[in-house]
């Protein structure tokens, strides 16, 4: 697939609709945060802060990726509910980048 085939398959009405019946059977739960709970639980292991909760999941991902496998597109079970902040992992982007940057109280002018 293209980078303008990717575009057009995302902008679809069949994209859109597949990806909130993912979003509902997974119940907007963050899949790789519920799993990640589920192993420290079986493992006996303390979760702190952040890791200790199940976040919204926004995004839908696909496991086989879609330039790769585009037969797979719209397969239930290459398609996974995720946070944010777990797709970005997935993906390998710099999360840091993405957190909104601080207003200052007054702006300093001399």
């Amino acid at each position: 697939m293209t980078d303008k085939e990717v575009k057009h398959f995302y902008n679809s009405r069949q994209w859109k609709e597949k990806r909130i019946k993912i979003l509902n059977r997974d119940l907007h739960e963050c899949q790789d945060c519920r799993r990640r709970l589920e192993q420290a639980a079986k493992e006996g292991r303390l979760l702190h802060g952040e890791d200790r909760i199940i976040r919204l999941a926004k995004e839908v991902h696909h496991i086989k990726k879609l330039k790769d496998y585009p037969e797979l597109a719209l397969e239930d079970n290459n398609l996974v509910s995720l946070c944010v902040q777990c797709h970005n992992i997935r993906h390998g982007r710099n999360t840091h980048r993405f957190v909104k940057k601080k207003k200052r109280v007054s702006e300093e002018k001399w």
